[in-house]
């Protein structure tokens, strides 16, 4: 080795003279740490420096957690409650528990988050497209991406989960055929689907999509992977499930809020995206006081469920219609890290908008980068040309929140966990447009 390269890497070295300086710069041994140091050096900087007042869903998880380690149990207002999953709050529990301190928790699960997040693009970069270059530029992208910084110090889940669904299906990927590491898959989808419920339907995609793409990887196989997955996924979280049948004598798998999330989606008032509903009549129609959905949250799961069935029934083309609206809004825009700061710092709101600006623009370039690499990744599907192909695993979370989104509503965080595939996917077309202009090769 020279310079410290490994071999592989010379050898992507000194495969083409174009911008020889630019790849030793990506290829350097250091590069990985120093982008990594820089990262979390970033976010903990803004998180320090401009901390945000936590509202709305943060707030209530914050709430929740400190009524843990204060040995009150998961409740709200005096009532047992499995409106939100238990997850981020007991995760939030366990290191306020440990630390003492809830700013210092949720930096620094946030950071922890974030770190697990930028190892595991370059892992996905060479595992997936074969070339090192690939994970190196997602991730140096990635390191800067200002609305994923911007979320830093807020107590939302969407860091961690991120961090945990990658972890899970990085093992999936890597251990398809091997027990213990799809036991530990498993382990990881079912914090995750403690966390957001919507979960626990990502790994059966996922094995199906292992199955199209790599041609040793048998149905058969599939279908084992698939059960040792789930089997490891329920041993998390039927311990829950079970809480749950102890205290409200009813099962419930994670929470009570699938009613509300399909019933947004789902009546005539509906935007595509979340509306307070509580004050119009959509919510008046369950005949549930709103003081009363804690204590009756059981009973306003089934409601809202049955009501936006029945309303799906009876406008089925209009339901249909709406699908691929609520998917374009949740894709439209890419501000939601910004709202926090947007609320804390109403004073520097054209400083927020300046950012949120910026943001918008790298946001657009990766989603149109990632468009021609999920081109390539369909040609490869369809001629079964394996190096293209796997490209197509890079698009199983964009697509899953996509279907989602279509099913409930089009909320523009819910893409959160799809952006560090799609920098992946972005990086790839960049490298291959340079690739055609000789650039890199």
């Amino acid at each position: 080795m020279k310079y410290g390269f490994s071999e592989q890497n010379e050898n992507i070295l000194h495969s083409g003279e174009n911008n020889a300086w630019l790849k030793g710069i990506l290829l350097h041994p250091a590069f990985i740490p120093v982008v990594l140091l820089t990262g979390l050096s970033l976010r903990l900087t803004i998180a320090t420096m401009l901390p945000v007042d936590p509202v709305s869903d943060s707030a209530w998880y914050l709430d929740r957690a400190k009524e843990i380690v204060a040995g009150l149990g998961y409740q709200e207002g005096g009532f047992p409650t499995a409106y939100w999953p238990v997850g981020w709050p007991a995760i939030l529990a366990g290191g306020y528990w440990l630390t003492g301190s809830m700013p210092v928790t949720v930096v620094g699960l946030n950071l922890i988050g974030a770190l697990a997040i930028m190892l595991m693009i370059p892992w996905f970069g060479k595992q997936l497209t074969g070339n090192e270059l690939v994970g190196r530029v997602a991730l140096l992208a990635y390191a800067f991406y200002p609305n994923h910084i911007a979320y830093t110090s807020n107590a939302a889940t969407e860091i961690v989960y991120t961090a945990v669904v990658m972890g899970g299906f990085a093992l999936m990927i890597h251990g398809r055929s091997r027990i213990w590491l799809l036991l530990g898959s498993g382990l990881l989808f079912g914090i995750a689907t403690l966390v957001k419920p919507q979960t626990l339907a990502f790994p059966f995609g996922a094995a199906i999509a292992l199955a199209l793409v790599y041609r040793s990887f048998s149905w058969a196989a599939m279908v084992r992977a698939m059960l040792i997955v789930y089997v490891a996924l329920f041993l998390i979280v039927m311990p829950w499930s079970y809480r749950n049948l102890v205290v409200f004598g009813e099962p419930v798998l994670v929470s009570t809020n699938g009613g509300t999330a399909l019933l947004l989606g789902a009546n005539d008032q509906m935007t595509g995206d979340h509306f307070d509903y509580q004050h119009t009549p959509v919510f008046q129609q369950l005949g549930i006081p709103w003081k009363d959905r804690v204590a009756r949250q059981i009973e306003l799961n089934k409601l809202q469920k049955q009501i936006a069935s029945d309303w799906i029934k009876d406008n089925t083309a209009t339901y249909i219609a709406w699908i691929p609206k609520k998917i374009l809004l949740l894709w439209a825009k890419d501000t939601d890290g910004f709202w926090a700061y947007a609320n804390s710092y109403p004073d520097s709101a054209s400083t927020v908008r300046a950012f949120q600006i910026v943001n918008q623009v790298l946001y657009v370039a990766v989603l149109a980068l990632s468009l021609g690499c999920a081109i390539y990744a369909a040609i490869g599907l369809v001629r079964q040309r394996s190096d293209w192909a796997m490209l197509g695993l890079l698009f199983c979370m964009p697509v899953f929140v996509s279907l989602l989104a279509g099913a409930f509503t089009g909320q523009i965080r819910y893409h959160f966990p799809a952006m560090p595939f799609l920098f992946v996917a972005g990086a790839w077309m960049l490298l291959k447009i340079s690739d055609s202009r000789g650039h890199v090769k």
